[in-house]
């Protein structure tokens, strides 16, 4: 194995992909290949491989329009050319532009685009030729991520360029790490979680009428909503507007997650679309079971009625009847949350993921 493999990634900021481009080029490197990383000059993603033995990072100030730049584009050339790469994995559609274009100059063996967000790619030419000449093989990290990339165009890229390959989630780095009780609890009330971005996007509000619905039940519960967000203050007015904020705590940004989640009878993500819900796989992994909507990803994520519960997107009075009927047994909430463990094993473990993306690497 001679494989020099460079990971593309420009994002500034540190979010799902950023993670994936981080762990992925650990794990390759450990695997003895040669790796590199392109990243911008400030970027989260740099600050954190930077000072590790076996990868080496190479940093350009890269934007949208990048790849209309002829010294960005010599530089990357020379940078693929000099190192003797043979794959380029990339992560945005402004890094396929760039990085894509670049390495073909280059005359680089294998072009990977991977696309983690289920969001559709414009029929536009540019992207038509992208997709065509420069993409030799394609990663979504779901069959919704997939449907999403070719909702605009069936033919935007031959069918035998895709590869379904998942996020990953390393269960034994995970399992190593120690937890804590992070919360006192009262009594013998149900606590229900939920982790994400205080965003539009993964339906907190929800989540919210929700519990109105149960406290007007009476039952016993509590409902931590972990993160920060531009809706931080919005959410919480609407918790105040529905007569909950005795039941709903905003805990704000938790680094220790794992500590957080072994607190949880239940985990609730109520989000209106997924790319693949990181969230949803780490409650699982410490055997919680989940409730969602039934939108995009999710069913690959979550088996609904056997590890989880997924109900009608938007529907605040269904998800409110599912956290009921795991309030209401905890032989079911135990039997889910093993499930779930046992899904995360066989579907989502990262020895899997890595074993495909080193096949595809290999093809």
């Amino acid at each position: 194995m001679n494989q020099n493999v460079c990971f593309f990634n420009s994002n500034k900021a540190w979010g799902g992909g950023e993670k994936w481009n981080h762990h992925f080029s650990l794990l390759l490197r450990d695997k003895g290949y040669r790796v590199f990383v392109v990243t911008n000059h400030d970027s989260e993603l740099k600050k954190r491989l930077e000072n590790e033995s076996g990868v080496t990072i190479h940093s350009e100030s890269i934007g949208n329009l990048s790849f209309l730049n002829p010294t960005i584009m010599l530089r990357l050339k020379s940078f693929f050319q000099q190192n003797d790469i043979k794959t380029v994995i990339t992560a945005l559609p402004s890094d396929i532009k760039s990085g894509g274009f670049a390495a073909k100059c280059a005359g680089v063996s294998k072009i990977i685009y991977r696309r983690g967000i289920a969001v559709p790619v414009k029929n536009s030419f540019l992207n038509r030729m992208i997709y065509s000449k420069v993409v030799d093989r394609l990663i979504v990290n779901s069959l919704e991520t997939k449907r999403t990339v070719l909702a605009n165009n069936k033919n935007l890229i031959n069918e035998s360029k895709i590869r379904l390959i998942n996020n990953g989630f390393d269960v034994a780095e995970f399992d190593k790490q120690s937890s804590k009780q992070l919360h006192s609890t009262h009594g013998n009330e149900i606590i229900i979680g939920n982790a994400a971005r205080l965003t539009g996007q993964k339906g907190q509000k929800y989540l919210i009428e929700a519990a109105e619905i149960l406290k007007n039940k009476g039952f016993n519960f509590r409902i931590l909503i972990a993160g920060k967000g531009e809706m931080e203050e919005e959410l919480k007015d609407y918790s105040a507007k529905h007569g909950v904020t005795d039941v709903i705590d905003f805990v704000g940004f938790v680094k220790d997650m794992k500590s957080f989640y072994t607190y949880l009878d239940i985990f609730c993500l109520p989000s209106l679309w997924e790319g693949f819900g990181y969230a949803l796989v780490e409650a699982m992994t410490l055997e919680k079971p989940v409730v969602g909507f039934e939108i995009s990803s999710n069913p690959e994520v979550v088996k609904n009625g056997v590890t989880g519960i997924l109900v009608p997107s938007e529907n605040s009075l269904q998800l409110a009847k599912a956290l009921e009927k795991l309030i209401l047994d905890k032989e079911l909430r135990n039997k889910m949350g093993k499930e779930g463990r046992e899904r995360v094993l066989n579907k989502f473990n990262t020895p899997l993921v890595l074993g495909k993306l080193i096949d595809l690497i290999e093809e």
